[in-house]
């Protein structure tokens, strides 16, 4: 008797977990449609670096229904983060201390869909903490899910010493705004 419940229990829970399992759509970031520009100023102008490898996802309860936003998560490369100028890169790897935290990442904390506000988790050079932000979310008529947004960063609040050039006298500042663009698709 106790086994024949045993077995039950376990069947129960294994269709559970399944059905779970199933209700979770798991949407891919298209990073050929998608874009994100890390914006910032300095003493002699303001300036952009595009990033250019970026990967994740984002997760529904059902398909195409974005009051069901459960979670996601961003990788962005460092050094795919790129200006016009090679010594801009260079000091911005340096700077973000590419060689030990190759990846910068983001993780949906926490999602209110119908207001336009999430907490992220995000690390940026090996260093963590959240962020509270708005964002818009849209289903494209192709299918695909947009979620559009602006990510105000201080370096400084990650271990980032904002980099210089020229023996100091250009100086880029602490905050920096994270414009993105993204595209998801099942």
């Amino acid at each position: 008797m106790i086994r024949n419940f045993k077995i039950s229990a376990l069947a129960i829970l294994f269709i559970v977990v399944n059905y779970t399992a199933m209700a979770q759509i798991q949407y891919k970031l298209d990073s050929k449609s998608s874009t994100m520009l890390v914006k910032g100023t300095s003493t002699i102008h303001d300036w952009e670096m595009k990033v250019e490898e970026v990967g994740g996802s984002i997760t529904l309860g059902e398909e195409l229904n974005l009051d069901k936003l459960t979670g996601g998560n961003l990788s962005i490369h460092v050094n795919s983060i790129k200006s016009d100028q090679n010594l801009m890169n260079k000091k911005a790897y340096e700077a973000l201390k590419e060689k030990d935290h190759p990846l910068i990442k983001v993780k949906i904390l926490r999602v209110e869909p119908d207001q336009g506000k999430v907490q992220l988790e995000l690390t940026i050079a090996g260093k963590t903490g959240n962020v509270n932000e708005d964002f818009q979310l849209a289903n494209q008529s192709n299918g695909t899910i947009q979620v559009k947004g602006e990510l105000d960063v201080k370096m400084s609040d990650y271990g980032v010493k904002p980099p210089v050039a020229l023996m100091g006298t250009i100086k880029t500042g602490d905050d920096v705004k994270i414009a993105y663009d993204l595209i998801y698709h099942k």
